[in-house]
């Protein structure tokens, strides 16, 4: 699905998608300690400087957030139902979208992510590392919504799929090395194990 190039404001709404099960990790990923706060007020704390909309999408359990925390209005179909909910409830036409378990992504990043909407005719800007698609640090048009609830109504909850068959901008590995953005970037904190590899590769990495 390729859309009609319009203009668009200058800053997205931005999401934080906090609604995974956390089975691997054995606890509450959105509540793990992190720099100065946890995951999630990291994730939060990266989205703000990028957008001036931010929401949090999952039934998350932190108290006092400065933001507005939004349910999936679709239970057990995973992250697409976190973006099914963002962009029903977004009022701009582009929309960022952060997985509150890619502690590594920086403000930076997301900044250089959202200036492909300028000139995109694609309803949807994903980087691709190691040759797997990173939807859930992504940028997608409101103009997706349709097709998301028609994937959602056929129980087909893979967002890669989705894009697969979709007109999506890739912004690929090599684009994101020459501007200075290195793939570890976007590992994912599923374990223990994973958590314990990004602590180490912030600290090279000075995020």
């Amino acid at each position: 699905m390729a859309r009609e190039s319009s203009t668009v404001r200058t800053h997205p709404s931005g999401f934080v998608l906090a609604g995974g099960a956390s089975s691997r990790m054995g606890r509450d990923k959105a509540q793990i300690p992190w720099g100065a706060g946890t995951l999630l007020t990291h994730a939060i704390e990266q989205m703000k400087r990028v957008s001036e909309d931010v929401f949090v999408v999952g039934a998350v359990k932190a108290n006092n957030l400065p933001v507005t925390v939004l349910l999936d209005k679709e239970s057990g179909l995973g992250p697409l139902a976190g973006i099914h909910a963002a962009l029903s409830h977004s009022a701009t036409d582009w929309n960022l979208v952060l997985a509150v378990d890619l502690p590594l992504i920086t403000s930076e990043m997301l900044i250089w992510l959202v200036h492909f909407q300028a000139d995109a005719s694609e309803a949807a800007i994903v980087p691709r590392v190691k040759s797997r698609l990173q939807p859930l640090c992504a940028v997608y048009h409101r103009d997706l919504l349709p097709e998301v609830e028609r994937a959602l109504t056929s129980r087909e909850s893979s967002i890669h799929r989705l894009l697969e068959r979709l007109s999506t901008r890739i912004i690929e590995e090599d684009q994101l090395i020459a501007n200075g953005f290195a793939p570890e970037t976007f590992l994912n904190v599923n374990t223990p194990e994973d958590l314990e590899r990004a602590r180490a590769l912030a600290k090279i990495m000075h995020v």
